[in-house]
């Protein structure tokens, strides 16, 4: 039998990379997006592109319909649909904050509500959610991205104790900077505008800094890395609950184990404009 993935945010980056992962496996795939005008892939038998805007509860419960209607099931939903933003929260306007969290966080929450039924049915299913090393470690001019990741993560795990004795299992993906995808740089674009008091400047800059350092060969994770993990997430048999992409990210979760004020200092370090803030040395 041929399994059904539905995967969202599948125009670009992890996405659309997660939806080729899925094809080549031999997957019928749901390929979501808000305009299925952007989709540019090969057409397949087993491809349905579907319009899906998971701020939009009718978009979500339609998508869901489309897929067991054109494939008759739907074994994995993927919440990886996502919105960006680098800014510094007090300059952030109450309304962009909003707009994050009904993407990053009451989006998912739409679509697990509307699957849960057609697992139920079937008798069990998979959700896998794409959230962010920003869950395990808060990273600087992120706050309020970090806190809708944070959230999503804690939802995904709290969630799974309630929904383990029906067969249906949540996983999450924890993807750290994969430089190679325009994900940050095309959603925080919007947001330019939103200017940061002169106070703010010197650290912005330090930051700015940290960034354009190069890491070590092989330590951030890429797109496929991304998609082989969402892929291995939606198939593991062992019980794993959290696939981790990246060094920064393997870091930050070993980091989290040290007593406080080792980990204090650590963090202090990370995040300072030197080689050991993508090296994790």
């Amino acid at each position: 039998m041929t399994q059904t993935v539905l995967i969202t945010g599948s125009s670009s980056g992890f996405g659309r990379r997660t939806v080729e992962r899925f094809l080549i496996e031999g997957w019928n795939v749901v390929a979501t997006l808000r305009d299925p005008a952007q989709w540019s892939g090969a057409p397949s038998e087993r491809l349905l592109v579907q319009a899906l805007d998971v701020r939009d509860e009718a978009s979500v419960a339609a998508a869901v319909t489309a897929a067991t209607t054109r494939f008759g099931r739907l074994d994995v939903v993927v919440n990886n649909a996502g919105m960006g933003l680098f800014s510094v929260f007090e300059t952030t306007p109450q309304a962009v904050i909003e707009e994050l969290f009904d993407t990053n966080v009451f989006g998912p929450m739409r679509l697990v509500r509307a699957a849960l039924p057609v697992f139920r049915g079937q008798g069990g299913g998979r959700i896998v959610n794409v959230t962010s090393s920003s869950a395990v470690l808060p990273t600087p001019l992120q706050a309020a991205y970090g806190a809708s990741k944070g959230a999503l993560h804690n939802f995904s795990e709290a969630v799974g104790y309630e929904l383990a004795g029906q067969n249906v299992r949540i996983a999450v993906v924890e993807p750290g900077f994969v430089p190679t995808t325009g994900f940050f740089a095309q959603t925080s674009k919007r947001f330019e505008g939103i200017e940061a008091p002169p106070a703010y400047l010197p650290f912005i800059q330090q930051q700015m800094a940290a960034f354009q350092v190069e890491p070590p060969a092989g330590y951030l994770g890429t797109e496929d890395d991304v998609a082989a993990a969402v892929f291995a997430a939606s198939t593991d048999d062992t019980g794993l609950t959290r696939f981790r992409v990246g060094g920064d990210t393997a870091d930050a979760a070993r980091a989290r184990h040290l007593p406080d004020a080792d980990f204090d200092a650590w963090r202090t370090t990370f995040f300072s404009p030197t080689v050991a803030q993508r090296s994790g040395k």
